[in-house]
């Protein structure tokens, strides 16, 4: 066994949500449990009994009666179609307000250049009140979809909660994405209505994003309004609308909440759906049980409204915690910036990609001592997990993974749990993930495929557009018959749980996924490239690079200016995180013999795997090719 990095103390333990829970499950079902490992058992064999355990412990407001819990043909070969409470009616945004009191502020806000915002529930509740009254009166009904390019703001938040209380369906991308990007996805899903700001501040530069509206404008033909935010049009909704009693449309339990998207992999981003009531639930778990968020407590997670971290901590407030926003480079003006709001903030839960708490390395921060640090978007390093735990010694640190696929973690912390370095502490209640070898068989204590054997209420209800879920189907269901492959190598043991990657070809930078087809799109657009392939090296300090290798007609074409046309071409269409590391000029790009680039062989030559443990030369159309990425690998 590790030496444990944390260990909980009683009272930490008999402080949390997690424990409180159990004590319900005592009291009120006659449940009792000696361990974590027992009660996590208990939720995955039971699970109709789980989950609606929690419509009563978090006293869920709703409307009808559900016929069953929980339908599922347990012999089908997928999740798709599961139903959960068949029957009832709620409203996310009604219970975000049904925490409404005068004791604390609902929102804190800090950006590059605004040191610091307060605002109470009742400011909240009347911004709301007036976004509210505008998009009835421009015809949004329950279903309609409702697209926003927006900041991590205050308005941000209020925007979506109109549009919520109006059982409207919600889609956002953050003004750093391009404008292929952003079309690519907004034209799938046809909106009603447009929110978008036309700039934002990034390490002190302004950005214009007019030509994304003009964009937008010829290509969503489906708008009845366009709002500027802070411009006239937006003023007008501030200062003509009369603040009302709020008022929530109650929808079914798997009516959509908002519209999320793939990285694009392998095609344009796929447009991921998901129910109201199944992410209701399970940020109310994920949350409360599983991070220890409490009432009266601050929680910030740095992120952009593009990643399904905006989504998640804005559930925070549905816990009764106070929701922190922070807006711009987290290391500005050496991380002073995002400190000094934190500290004044007094941020109880900070939550950031690991990448970025691997760059603390060696900086000291004084006077500030959060409860709980929060990590995802890539594992943890063993020595970040050793340094945030020597820059705050009775901090709880939770490694959380999940994806933009369930809005969630479903591996994640528990208060009840030691930490140890390098490892997630548990998998989450609920979700029953075992590793899978290549056989399709739970191994324990041995890497293998994270699975999931049964269905999640916050798993997708569908792809938009996707005729007969094939997409669906395809994305999850195709490895391993009748569970949910994820996509990530882990090996599970007493101690927790260990990640080792991405099984795919996904690009990961700075904690965000992208996807390859974003960059193959952007680069071949160019006339000077013929083809292109690009690979995510991930180092054990947590770091990574992304190399790209591009195809010409002749390599003595290649130059420093197609470098800087390409960096510019994907920086314009698309935001800075999709420009590569390195670009490297290639005679011939790998495919297997029906058509699919040979992605994942490469990264593995780049990580420094033995060409014969990476790809059958079999089945690959053009295998003389691999030589050239073996000689660039050996001189690097």
């Amino acid at each position: 066994m590790s030496k444990a990095l944390w260990t909980p103390s009683s009272d930490y333990i008999s402080k949390s949500g997690l424990f409180h829970y159990q004590q319900f499950l005592e009291s009120d079902k006659g449940r009792k449990f000696s361990s974590y490992h027992e009660l996590h058992q208990w939720s995955i064999d039971n699970l109709a009994e789980f989950w609606s355990s929690l419509l009563s412990y978090f006293n869920i407001s709703y409307s009808g009666t559900y016929k069953n819990r929980l339908s599922w043909d347990n012999s089908a070969t997928d999740f798709i179609g599961t139903q959960w409470f068949d029957g009832i009616e709620l409203s996310y945004a009604e219970h975000i307000f049904k925490q409404s009191t005068t004791e604390r502020p609902a929102l804190k806000f800090a950006s590059e250049s605004i040191g610091y915002e307060e605002v109470s529930w009742k400011e909240l509740a009347e911004m709301v009140s007036r976004i509210q009254q505008f998009l009835v009166e421009k015809g949004v009904e329950k279903g309609d979809r409702v697209a926003a390019v927006l900041n991590n703001t205050i308005e941000s938040i209020a925007i979506f909660l109109a549009v919520n209380s109006l059982g409207a369906i919600w889609s956002c991308c953050s003004p750093d994405f391009g404008d292929v990007s952003i079309s690519e996805r907004f034209t799938q899903i046809k909106p009603k209505v447009l929110f978008i700001e036309t700039s934002y501040q990034y390490n002190e530069r302004i950005f214009s994003k007019l030509e994304t509206l003009e964009r937008l404008k010829s290509d969503l033909t489906d708008l009845s309004a366009i709002v500027q935010v802070y411009e006239d049009d937006w003023k007008k909704i501030i200062f003509d609308y009369v603040p009302k009693q709020l008022t929530f449309v109650r929808v079914p339990f798997s009516h959509p909440i908002w519209i999320l998207y793939s990285s694009g992999t392998t095609g344009k981003p796929k447009a991921i759906t998901h129910s109201t009531g199944g992410n209701l639930m399970e940020h109310f778990k994920a949350l409360v049980l599983h991070q220890n968020v409490q009432d009266g407590e601050n929680f910030l997670w740095y992120t952009t409204t593009g990643w399904m971290m905006w989504n998640y901590a804005l559930s925070s407030l549905l816990c009764g915690a106070t929701l922190c926003l922070f807006d711009g480079i987290i290391n500005h003006n050496k991380h002073l910036t995002f400190w000094t709001f934190l500290k004044r903030a007094q941020v109880d839960h900070l939550g950031a990609g690991a990448v970025y708490f691997t760059s603390l390395e060696g900086i000291e921060i004084a006077d500030y001592a959060p409860k709980v640090i929060g990590s995802t978007g890539s594992p943890l390093p063993i020595a970040t997990f050793e340094d945030l735990q020597r820059k705050f010694p009775d901090v709880h640190i939770v490694s959380l993974s999940g994806g933009t696929d369930v809005c969630s973690a479903f591996l994640s912390g528990s208060p009840t749990l030691p930490v140890y370095a390098g490892m997630l502490q548990c998998r989450a209640l609920g979700a029953d993930i075992v590793a899978f070898n290549d056989q399709g068989k739970a191994v324990y204590d041995e890497v293998g495929e994270l699975v999931i054997r049964k269905p999640m209420p916050s798993m997708p209800l569908y792809f938009w557009n996707d005729t007969e879920n094939k997409k669906y189907h395809e994305s999850y269901f195709d490895h391993f018959p009748s569970v949910w492959s994820h996509g990530d190598w882990i090996k599970i043991n007493d101690e927790g749980v260990i990640i080792y990657g991405r099984s795919d070809a996904t690009l990961n930078r700075g904690g965000v996924r992208i996807g390859t087809a974003e960059i193959y799109n952007a680069v071949n657009s160019l006339s000077q490239i013929k083809d292109s392939l690009v690979v995510c090296i991930d180092y054990d300090n947590g770091s990574s690079s992304m190399l790209l290798f591009v195809q010409t007609e002749d390599k003595s074409d290649f130059n420093e200016d197609l470098k800087d046309t390409i960096k510019r071409t994907l920086r314009g269409q698309y935001s800075p995180r999709h420009v590569p590391d390195f670009i490297y000029p290639v005679s011939d790009i790998p495919y297997t013999l029906s058509g699919k680039k040979l992605e994942l062989p490469i990264k593995k030559i780049f990580s420094g795997t033995e060409v014969a443990k990476v790809v059958s030369t079999d089945i690959m159309r053009n295998p003389k090719s691999l030589a050239e990425y073996v000689s660039i690998y050996n001189t690097i």
